[in-house]
């Protein structure tokens, strides 16, 4: 019978612990770190996508620099109105 009453305490102490964790109890700052942390992670891998499309973008853009410097070299000393009549012929 004492064993019987010692684990009906044992029992009742482990389900008032279990209880005394529920919801309401619940650590708001905590919740609230997890929330926070989460919605950072989400946007940090928002910006090294972003990231990457411009590191990307800026290598596109810098080897169209270095083609146009090296084609259009003889003809950074043109005159304007040369410039104009060469273009119409472009077209």
């Amino acid at each position: 019978m004492y064993m019987l009453k010692s684990k009906f305490f044992l029992l009742i102490a482990i389900s008032s612990f279990l209880f005394s964790c529920s919801e309401d109890e619940k650590d708001i700052q905590f919740c609230e770190c997890l929330k926070l942390s989460k919605t950072l992670n989400e946007k940090n891998q928002q910006v090294i996508k972003e990231t990457r499309k411009s590191d990307s973008l800026v290598f596109v853009l810098k080897e169209l620099i270095s083609e146009k410097r090296r084609i259009c070299k003889p003809y950074e000393q043109m005159s304007g109105e040369e410039m104009i009549a060469r273009e119409k012929v472009c077209e």
